[in-house]
């Protein structure tokens, strides 16, 4: 099966100015990257005096992540200074005793709530159903408000219509467009009470959006708040606001990839639907399309953490308070370690592919700090895709492609208009 090589940011060649590199990651983190940087194994750089050092090799991903995570616990102070007027000690960004309290807390209330997927997903399938052929769709929008009614289910309960989560999607997105795009370096280093005061209106938008719906939540005994009885009232807000924020992130920044890249490589879209029409229950080139699109748009493409002392990584001095850069947008497009690094081949996670090598790929981060939602994701987007397109496809429009940017998390496009085609009379 030929590759296709979906969009990507152009990428310079050698050493830049430090202040044409502020510029581009000004715009967006996806444009700071070399050309030799996808071939070699990292580098260090001083920026306004902080040491900056980014590792692509395994090694050092491991080390940073896994076997030294004790000494780069801590995340930068710019993350939790954009995120905390949004999501206060949330999981996320909370450190040291906080998060070691919380961890176990909320990842145990992940594997027991019930998420009610099948109901949003019948209900976005007949939404669909009820569109003429060749409808438009304007991919992102769509993928962000299904996947919040999917995590607002998962969250509180089966009191969340798609009203709700419309409304939740909207907010979501205002706050992000707040802390990304132009500007966001500016932002980041302003002192945190400047950062505060621009940012509390949007946060205080969501959280009065969804005050209600946690007290209707603990009323019902539904969803994930159920299954966190012990929080106090201000901790359980925190929790559910940086479960939805990443969360959403994550699986419409997903979907929006899958759909996009098979309306782009015609081969692969019919191989997927010739396993949906087998009924093969394990479908293995349905998740491969997910892992895939998970290599080439990951949800998080730069991950960031705090030297707490001086240590060594893979051969290489990391002096204390050194900021340590993992990249999984590099990591996996690093040439090093993927063949045809760029083309969109999910043949590379079918059954019998020779696996991936370890520490390269990464969409969900590793360690003790990995996304605790991965597995509700993957097990989210699968379920929607496979019924969708049983029923349905995306169709490109002419003039209309991915432009992905990225601040503190991936977006494929701003918008991204398509057009829905049923696939067989009656779906």
């Amino acid at each position: 099966m030929s590759g296709h090589t979906p969009a990507f940011p152009p990428r310079h060649k050698g050493e830049i100015p430090t202040a044409q590199l502020l510029a581009k990651a000004s715009r967006s983190l996806l444009d700071v990257w070399s050309e030799e940087m996808f071939r070699g194994p990292g580098t260090a750089l001083d920026v306004l005096g902080q040491r900056l050092i980014i590792f692509s090799s395994p090694a050092a991903i491991e080390a940073v992540l896994v076997s030294q995570a004790d000494v780069f616990a801590t995340k930068p102070a710019q993350l939790s200074k954009l995120l905390a007027p949004l999501m206060g000690k949330g999981l996320f960004i909370a450190e040291g005793a906080g998060w070691q309290a919380r961890r176990p807390l909320t990842e145990g209330a992940m594997a027991s709530a019930k998420h009610g997927l099948d109901e949003v997903i019948t209900a976005w399938v007949a939404d669909w159903a009820a569109r003429p052929d060749g409808a438009p769709i304007e991919l992102m929008g769509a993928m962000q408000q299904a996947s919040a009614h999917i995590l607002l289910r998962l969250i509180f309960g089966a009191g969340v219509d798609a009203a709700a989560a419309a409304e939740i999607a909207r907010l979501a997105r205002a706050y992000r467009a707040r802390i990304s795009g132009p500007g966001l370096v500016t932002l980041m280093a302003l002192p945190e009470p400047l950062v505060r005061l621009r940012l509390m209106g949007e946060a205080k938008r969501i959280h009065a959006a969804v005050e209600p719906m946690i007290n209707q939540a603990r009323k019902t005994g539904g969803g994930l708040v159920a299954a966190l009885p012990g929080l106090p009232p201000e901790a359980l807000r925190q929790e559910v606001i940086s479960l939805f924020a990443m969360g959403h992130d994550a699986l419409s920044g997903l979907l929006a990839a899958a759909w996009y890249l098979l309306a782009q490589a015609p081969e692969v879209e019919a191989a997927l639907h010739a396993e949906l029409a087998s009924g093969d229950e394990d479908q293995p080139m349905t998740r491969a399309v997910l892992k895939e699109a998970l290599r080439l748009y990951p949800p998080v493409p730069l991950m960031g953490r705090v030297a707490a002392r001086r240590t060594e990584v893979a051969g290489q001095a990391v002096p204390q308070g050194s900021l340590a850069f993992i990249a999984p947008w590099l990591m996996h497009r690093h040439a090093a370690h993927w063949e045809a690094p760029d083309e969109f081949r999910p043949t590379r996670f079918l059954p019998g592919a020779p696996l991936p090598e370890p520490f390269t790929y990464l969409p969900f981060g590793l360690g003790p700090r990995h996304c605790l939602g991965e597995a509700f994701a993957l097990h989210a987007a699968q379920a929607a895709l496979a019924s969708l397109a049983q029923r349905f496809r995306l169709e490109s429009l002419p003039g209309h492609g991915a432009s992905p940017s990225a601040g503190l998390t991936l977006s494929l496009a701003a918008r991204l208009p398509m057009r829905l085609r049923r696939r067989c009379p009656g779906g």
